[in-house]
């Protein structure tokens, strides 16, 4: 007997179903020529014949049924898209109470969006729009001005490479300021800055170095205006809960001058020109830790002292301030000093005092998450302007702010 071998399932059941037939006929043929003997050996042949069939026909579909598991999947793999995105839309209704000025209540709008896209294991680029205008630390835009359509400008436009020096980072372009502000505080740099230039981030360890280089005019007639800040700091564990972050900093501007032709607090001359220059020196600190108490979150106290090695006076500003962050609730306070020619006025807090230097008082926040995404705030500054002349002008400001992240 020959058995040929099928390479499927349905070949044994082919080749089976043909051994059936021979098999029965083998078994019942009465042929008086072939003894009992024989009979009943090839009866037992044939049967024998049939279980190893059997055997490797159900060997076959288990192998079958493995090689089918092991297969790779026909579909597609879908890779995550690296790309990030970020928005956030914010309304503002603000309310004035300035000595000597009728009271003012007015509403504002602030929309941004960004993108982040890498092209490489390395390098990643970002572009950002927001509303807004010249003003280089705002990006508000005020509504009641007959309906008119509102300006959009370019916010961020930079590539950020990280080196191969672990923990250096380097961006060139239009970009998010890399100078930590201790607190969030605008003591020297308001919020919506953008730097253009070349910006520098390092960290190892328990230490930080952030430096940048920025251009504030170009010009093809005089010297260019760049200012030029640099940041050196630790940041350390306090036992299992608590941290503390301090450093120095060290601001110069080459050729100042009032930024688009306005002194923004700063002493100048008849002709507009600055009495001042500008080399702040800043000392800094953070401290974190846990609360437990009717609000339980995490409690940040920090201050900042920066005096002006370039002027001979009213040279110096700080901010001391607490602040308690939880789930339900987020409240602020701090008091801030800042002198006439303490910081370069066009790029410190446009709120605080209504912007620029030379005047003190108190800031205090409370914001209300409504959900992951939307957050109420309130923020009120009790001032006074006017430190060089003495003259500690009131000026009261009230900000009520929803914001929607998306």
């Amino acid at each position: 007997m020959r058995i040929v071998y099928l390479p499927s399932i349905k070949g044994f059941f082919i080749l089976s179903t043909l051994a059936m037939p021979w098999s029965t006929t083998l078994a019942t043929d009465e042929n008086p020529y072939v003894s009992e003997t024989i009979a009943a050996t090839t009866t037992s042949t044939i049967s024998e014949i049939k279980e190893q069939l059997e055997l490797l026909q159900l060997r076959l579909e288990m192998l079958e049924t493995a090689a089918e598991a092991a297969a790779p999947s026909s579909k597609p793999i879908v890779k995550s898209d690296p790309t990030k995105y970020k928005a956030d839309l914010r309304y503002r209704h603000e309310a004035f109470s300035i000595e000597n000025k009728p009271t003012r209540h007015r509403h504002r709008i602030r929309a941004r969006f960004a993108t982040t896209k890498p092209i490489d294991d390395t390098i990643a680029v970002t572009f950002g729009l927001a509303s807004g205008s010249s003003d280089p630390i705002s990006t508000n835009q005020t509504l009641g001005n007959g309906n008119s359509s509102k300006n959009v400008v370019l916010d961020l436009a930079y590539a950020q490479w990280q080196t191969p020096f672990n923990g250096l980072s380097v961006r060139a372009g239009k970009f998010s300021n890399p100078l930590m502000r201790v607190g969030g505080s605008g003591l020297v740099w308001d919020g919506d800055l953008r730097p253009e230039g070349l910006g520098f981030s390092y960290k190892h360890e328990n230490m930080f170095f952030n430096a940048m280089g920025s251009w504030l005019r170009e010009s093809s007639s005089t010297e260019d205006s760049i200012l030029y800040a640099a940041q050196l700091g630790s940041q350390r564990a306090i036992g299992l809960d608590q941290s503390l972050r301090f450093g120095l900093g060290y601001y110069t501007i080459t050729a100042p001058t009032p930024l688009f032709s306005e002194p923004a607090g700063n002493r100048v001359t008849a002709d507009n020109e600055l009495l001042s220059d500008f080399n702040s020196a800043e000392i800094f600190a953070e401290y974190a830790r846990p609360m437990d108490g009717l609000i339980s979150g995490n409690a940040l106290l920090f201050a900042s002292h920066v005096s002006n090695l370039g002027a001979n006076d009213a040279d110096s500003g700080y901010v001391l301030g607490a602040k308690l962050k939880s789930s339900r609730l987020d409240l602020g306070w701090s008091y801030q000093r800042l002198e006439a020619d303490a910081v370069f006025g066009g790029l410190s807090d446009s709120d605080f005092i209504g912007g620029g230097t030379d005047g003190s008082g108190h800031i205090f926040q409370a914001g209300y998450p409504l959900s992951k995404k939307v957050k109420l705030q309130g923020t009120l500054f009790i001032n006074q302007t006017g430190l060089e002349s003495n003259a500690e002008d009131s000026y009261n400001r009230l900000m009520l702010d929803i914001s929607y992240k998306y």
